[in-house]
């Protein structure tokens, strides 16, 4: 699917359709700041762009319903922008 977040850029950029267990992984791997794993392991995954892989990492929330970048926490749908500060949040219940 194609995603844009109106904070970081009008370009749109590819997002794989990530299972419940990818997910899990994933967040997992970010919370212990194991940043570079989580963009080779999408990227391993799903065989996309280094730059869509880096989209994808850097709007997950490492917090379910709180924003990624202002912290608002009434977020609740799973792909959402931010009402407050208008980022994407790949906002994940696992």
């Amino acid at each position: 699917m194609k995603r844009n977040c109106h904070r970081c850029s009008a370009r749109n950029f590819e997002v794989p359709e990530f299972t419940f267990n990818e997910k899990k992984t994933l967040l997992e791997l970010k919370r212990n700041g194991e940043h570079m794993k989580v963009v080779s392991k999408i990227r391993s995954l799903y065989n996309i762009d280094l730059v869509d892989a880096k989209f994808s990492l850097m709007h997950m929330n490492t917090k379910y319903g709180n924003c990624n970048r202002c912290n608002n926490d009434k977020l609740k749908e799973e792909y959402i922008t931010c009402p407050k500060c208008k980022s994407l949040n790949f906002n994940w219940s696992v």
